[in-house]
């Protein structure tokens, strides 16, 4: 409830289940609309101008975003809509599943409203508890434009996992730049340095599969994914006429910052 003095107030009323999101290029859009109810203002049809902060609530409270300010009519017993809009990211939104672990989603708002007029201002903290069905079908609604999202580590400051991952920073960047050829080739000199990190051992073409210890199966992903890699090089007739797309560049990219993630921790 926003308390601007003794007798004026605007009660606050927030459905969880009208939480809303729309898809963006890697910054998306979460909406969420309170209705307002004001009470004892001075005048009918006041200007209250809203701002809102929003927050994960706790036990790991931290901050996610600011809304637009915006500006709403507000008049004595009658309902108002104010809709804020907030910028999420795409780390954000999967950082935010980390934290709702398949349960609802609880958020907190920390609302500011000031009257222009009569210089009143108040400040309301709100507690929003998004049902999962309802998040988990507005997630949905993002389709392709929400993915996974993979972060390099660069924990390493000297030796093959931080060339490994300096190469995948490379690989990044010539992936915006349309060089997906090029940007496969960085993967792949990554993967060659991951591969010295890890020290997998080797594996043969003889090996029983079931029989193939841990460390062996991650050599085996290894090889399979640097194979490929290795066709962007076009350096025989088998590989001299591959074309790769901007998905296939983008998955072994990610299949070589997962491998290099996979490295056992004594490497690090």
């Amino acid at each position: 409830m926003l308390h601007f003095d003794t007798t004026q107030y605007v009660e606050i009323r927030i459905d969880p289940t009208r939480v809303r999101l729309a898809s963006g290029f890697d910054v998306h859009r979460l909406t969420i609309t309170a209705e307002l109810l004001p009470k004892g203002l001075e005048f009918d049809n006041m200007q209250c101008e809203a701002t809102a902060e929003l927050y994960v609530s706790s036990p790991s409270w931290r901050w996610l975003a600011a809304a637009t300010p915006v500006r709403v009519a507000v008049t004595n017993h009658a309902h108002a809509n104010l809709q804020l809009a907030f910028s999420l990211t795409n780390q954000q939104l999967l950082s935010l599943e980390e934290h709702r672990a398949g349960q609802d989603l609880s958020l907190e708002l920390n609302i500011g409203g000031f009257f222009q007029s009569t210089h009143a201002s108040a400040e309301s903290r709100e507690q929003i508890r998004v049902p999962a069905s309802v998040w988990q079908t507005e997630l949905e609604r993002l389709g392709t434009s929400f993915g996974f999202a993979l972060a390099i580590p660069l924990n390493a400051p000297s030796g093959a996992q931080r060339d490994a991952a300096v190469y995948l920073q490379d690989a990044r960047r010539l992936l915006h730049d349309g060089e997906f050829d090029k940007s496969i080739g960085s993967a792949r000199q990554a993967m060659e340095r991951i591969l010295a990190a890890a020290g997998w051992p080797s594996i043969s073409k003889n090996d029983d599969l079931l029989q193939r210890s841990q460390a062996q199966r991650w050599r085996a992903i290894y090889k399979a994914a640097f194979d490929q890699a290795s066709g962007a090089e076009h350096a025989d007739e088998v590989t001299k006429d591959f074309t790769y797309s901007r998905g296939e560049a983008e998955a072994l990219i990610g299949i070589a910052a997962s491998l290099l993630r996979a490295v056992p921790a004594p490497g690090l």
